[in-house]
């Protein structure tokens, strides 16, 4: 079963888009529980993101769609990358939490292009040109933000494939302690 990035969802035929689309349908935002739920996550978790900077405050309690992206990058990414680096990666993309004015692009999206990237067949060798079709139809607010999102989108592929080999070299070893 493969999972949708930062989430407990499997991802049968969504794709990041949809399903960020699907879970705001009809909704004016997410509730503290229903992100628990899908990510995992607890709340005390949450919390520190958010008075850390990382993350902005919801709005009468309710995650928007963009700061739910922006919890399920920072969970996809938690596990090869300490916090700080997960932080210090979101804001070269779209600097300071809660400010759309410094963004190069919306969470939502930039989720989607993870999801795109993770999901296709790109491999350590041919990743940049993945990163290249990916984002061809981004359009830049200032010159240099389509260099920035595309080394923003390495860096999350890079560290999602060290997970990769980390779980597989794990597995590994617990075979031949199991058989010897």
């Amino acid at each position: 079963m493969t999972m949708l990035p930062g989430s407990t969802i499997d991802k049968g035929r969504w794709s990041g888009r949809e399903f960020l689309d699907a879970m705001f349908c009809g909704t004016s935002g997410l509730v503290m529980s229903q992100i628990r739920e899908f990510t995992g996550l607890n709340t005390p978790a949450i919390q520190n993101w958010i008075n850390r900077g990382w993350l902005s405050h919801p709005e009468n309690k309710r995650y928007n769609k963009d700061q739910v992206a922006r919890i399920l990058i920072i969970n996809t990414l938690r596990e090869t990358m300490s916090l700080e680096n997960v932080a210090r990666l979101l804001y070269y993309v779209n600097g300071v939490a809660g400010d759309k004015t410094d963004d190069i692009i919306p969470e939502s999206e930039l989720y989607g292009y993870v999801c795109d990237i993770l999901f296709s067949d790109a491999t350590d060798d041919n990743v940049d040109e993945y990163i290249d079709g990916t984002v061809k139809n981004f359009r830049e607010r200032k010159q240099g933000d389509t260099a920035r999102l595309k080394k923003a989108l390495k860096i999350v592929y890079l560290n999602c494939s060290a997970k990769k080999y980390i779980t597989r070299s794990n597995q590994m070893l617990n075979e031949l302690c199991e058989g010897g």
